[in-house]
């Protein structure tokens, strides 16, 4: 019921945006500034320039892309903005600039950002290609971790739609402390990173979100998250969905209302995983958690992971138990596929109540491809309430020491 509230209002605003839009907008077209298009000329500039044009208008305005191949970046598109809206209309290829370091506005990791921003709508069939973005980044050591492609940063009351990302090497979509964002209809390529990176940020919504990615994460959740909303959205390849509190500063900030419904999970590497680090010492909570109406499509690795004592060096240096709970998370009606036995591992600290009202209702996980081998659902510290059909049983495998 709250993740359908949060998304009727969320498309409320965005109704409203582009009505707005409609009933009074100046058009700021990229090409009018200087943009060839061509695929070898620097665009940046024409890029720049026509955001300051669009921004600083008080109207309701169009920033527009058309189609051809633009050579940009790093670009900021940053706020505030007097505009009152603005529909980013991406028609066009735009391509990272290769002879170009990474500095960004929002984030040095950043090669397109969107900062402190409101009422941001950006639509289209267009594309934002990093092409890999490694040439000078990584090689020269010009930056700490490889960039995004896009980062969205004190964003507030916007909706992507429609964009395709492609070719990055750090990562896709990132958004950092923003409130009240939707991505719709958004297609994320095969190469590059993680595909949708979310903190410290509140009511997002990821629907109808189409994500191929081949060694990490479709979505990761980090801390500081409240209200994340994913629906119908398809992960493939990849290493599925975590929610991850993996620092060890006691600062990180807890996580609460995760909604993942209507979601498939094909030939990933594992399809959910709730993970925090073994050394934290601050005392929050990973809660309010729903996984529902799941499907699992020939997952290559362990389906379901709940590590509350992630340690993955193996030399965490405490003999303390995380102080980090996990509550309140629900698994429903999951079904599906898994070369790997290994469906369900639980893994839960040694602190009282480390993990708390763990429930699966109705699941169906059977092995493909050979017949010998039995399901598994192992607990450790943890015995999680059952309704319903759940197939393989719960804690029915012994737990590893």
């Amino acid at each position: 019921m709250g993740s359908e509230f949060i998304h009727g209002i969320t498309w409320f605003l965005f109704l409203v945006a582009i009505c707005a839009i409609k009933a009074k907008a100046i058009s700021v077209d990229v090409v009018k500034f200087g943009a060839k298009g061509d695929g070898k000329t620097d665009d940046t500039k024409a890029f720049t320039q026509a955001w300051a044009q669009a921004c600083s208008e008080r109207q309701n305005n169009r920033y527009v892309i058309p189609k051809g191949t633009y050579i940009v970046g790093p670009v900021d598109f940053a706020g505030p903005c007097k505009a009152k809206t603005i529909h980013f209309k991406v028609d066009g290829t735009v391509q990272s600039s290769k002879k170009q370091s990474v500095t960004g506005g929002a984030h040095r990791n950043a090669w397109i950002s969107f900062t402190q921003v409101n009422n941001l709508f950006i639509s289209g069939d267009g594309i934002f290609d990093g092409q890999g973005f490694e040439g000078n980044c990584t090689q020269a050591k010009q930056c700490e971790q490889p960039p995004l492609n896009l980062i969205f940063a004190l964003v507030k009351d916007s909706h992507i739609q429609g964009i395709t990302s492609n070719n990055s090497v750090g990562g896709h979509i990132g958004i950092y402390r923003s409130i009240n964002v939707t991505v719709d209809d958004v297609d994320i390529g095969i190469k590059g990173g993680e595909g949708i990176l979310i903190e410290k940020s509140t009511n997002i919504n990821i629907i109808n979100t189409d994500i191929k990615i081949l060694h990490d994460n479709c979505v990761t959740i980090l801390d500081g998250n409240t209200g994340i909303n994913i629906e119908k959205m398809t992960c493939s390849q990849g290493n599925g969905l975590g929610v991850s509190v993996l620092g060890n500063t006691g600062k990180e900030e807890p996580v609460k209302g995760v909604t993942v419904r209507n979601c498939t999970f094909s030939h990933t590497e594992g399809a959910i995983r709730i993970q925090s680090s073994a050394a934290s010492n601050a005392n929050i909570a990973i809660s309010n958690l729903v996984f529902e109406d799941i499907i699992f499509d020939y997952l290559q690795n362990m389906a379901i992971i709940l590590d509350q004592e992630h340690c993955p060096s193996k030399q965490c240096r405490t003999t303390n138990p995380s102080k980090i709970k996990v509550e309140n998370v629900s698994f429903k009606n999951i079904k599906g596929t898994s070369v790997d036995p290994r469906i369900v591992i639980l893994e839960c600290g040694t602190a009282p109540d480390a993990c708390k009202d763990i429930r699966f209702i109705d699941m169906r996980v059977i092995v493909e491809g050979d017949d010998r081998l039995e399901t598994q659902f192992r607990c450790k510290n943890v015995k999680p309430a059952v309704a319903g059909h759940v197939d393989p049983a719960a804690c029915s495998t012994k737990a590893v020491a």
